[in-house]
């Protein structure tokens, strides 16, 4: 009997040990498959324990933020791949209860999920990743075992900068035309309005006499606030239907060159033009691209009043897919960079809208439509008009227009 009893417990002893190394190898396989499904996801993700512990660090974000899993397991830096100074990440506001907060740390419209508890979702602008920054659409959820206990926070990222740079892009467009409709109507009926009053003070100063200098002298300035009105006119037509561009073929280089010697003659500030030799011709308006050259060059001058030198390029370049808004093919993209005071991040979304301009009142022009009909020109033309700066070390403008390759070329 005693050695039935003792197989018994032996036998039970072996069974449950078994048990147990399965359970346990079983155990460890399923973490090793998680492991592998967080490693292998395309989607930068990270998992912090209830200490706020980082216990896992996937590939994808490894090569987002360029941290090594072996730099941040284990720690609570997980904030490093994302800001430059300490600051709680949307898993540690989950993880503290803190949800309350996250309107004040995000600026992104915040969501919650409404099938998982304790998961939400923010759009938020990074603008210390890349070149120009990066958005992101960050999800976390909090993570719960079998007794509803949390134990953890997953968050991930999902870079959306294309789909918000190309949301921005129709934005402008449809701002831009709708806008542009309104315009056309008011110039017209500006322009014809001021003919009229033109006309009459024409008239008033052949007929005023020699001895009324107070009254000639009003009349010019009168005259010349017409004809500056009258321009104003001119440029709300073209920026409200591009100025319907008449075409032909032209060299881009004596164009270019001409407008920067017009630009700067007399000027402190120096243009360094440096022009390919084959550099392709264009089909264009040549008024019209000639406009926006010098506007965008009066731009690179003014951020220098000082003095410094504005660098104009102009080379060859055929585009694929890598630039959304351009269809594939040869372009001739030109370059202006000025090394002035440059752009707040926050003005560069808005730097072609109508009227918005950075420069005070008392300075000449500053009526903001300047860009706006050189975007509205270039958009005419097919092309593309693009600006990247930063602030205190200077602003560049980058203009594509489709190249015309005659059969020699």
């Amino acid at each position: 009997m005693n050695n039935l009893l003792l197989i018994f417990i032996l036998a039970l002893a072996i069974t449950v040990t078994i048990s147990f190394t399965y359970a346990m190898w079983r155990g460890r396989r399923d973490e090793r498959k998680l492991i592998s499904i967080i490693h292998g996801s395309p989607i930068p993700t990270f998992v912090i324990s209830k200490d706020h512990k980082v216990i896992y660090w996937n590939r994808a974000l490894q090569a987002m933020g360029n941290i090594k899993p072996s730099e941040i397991l284990g720690t609570n830096q997980q904030w490093r791949a994302f800001y430059t100074t300490q600051r709680p990440c949307l898993a540690d506001l989950i993880l503290d209860g803190k949800t309350g907060q996250i309107g004040h740390l995000y600026s992104g419209k915040l969501s919650k999920s409404k099938l998982l508890d304790d998961a939400y979702e923010v759009t938020e602008f990074f603008p210390d990743m890349g070149e120009k920054g990066k958005w992101f659409r960050i999800t976390s959820a909090g993570l719960r075992d079998a007794n509803e206990n949390l134990f953890g926070v997953m968050e991930t990222l999902e870079d959306i900068t294309e789909q918000r740079v190309a949301q921005d892009e129709l934005l402008q467009r449809t701002k831009l035309e709708s806008l542009g409709t309104f315009a056309d109507g008011v110039a017209k009926d500006f322009d014809s309005l001021l003919s009229a009053i033109l006309r009459n003070v024409f008239m008033a100063k052949i007929s005023a006499t020699d001895e009324d200098k107070i009254l000639e002298d009003g009349l010019a300035v009168a005259e010349r606030a017409g004809l500056q009105a009258k321009e104003l006119a001119h440029r709300l037509s073209t920026f409200a239907e591009g100025g319907y561009p008449i075409r032909k073929l032209e060299n881009m280089a004596p164009l270019l060159t001409e407008a920067a010697q017009n630009v700067f003659k007399g000027s402190p500030v120096t243009c360094n033009i440096s022009i390919a030799q084959d550099l392709w011709p264009c089909e264009v308006d040549d008024a019209q691209i000639r406009q926006v050259i010098e506007n965008v060059l009066i731009n690179a001058k003014e951020a220098m009043p000082n003095g410094g030198i504005v660098e104009l390029i102009a080379e060859n370049t055929i585009t694929g897919t890598n630039i959304k808004s351009l269809g594939q093919g040869n372009y001739v993209r030109i370059i202006i960079k000025d090394h002035g005071k440059g752009i707040p991040r926050e003005n560069l979304s808005r730097i072609f809208d109508p009227y918005f301009t950075t420069k005070k009142k008392k300075e000449r022009g500053g009526i903001g439509l300047g860009l706006a009909i050189s975007d509205s020109i270039i958009k005419y033309h097919n092309g593309l008009i693009s600006v990247e700066s930063i602030v205190d070390s200077g602003t560049a403008f980058t203009i594509y227009l489709a190249a015309k390759l005659t059969n020699g070329t």
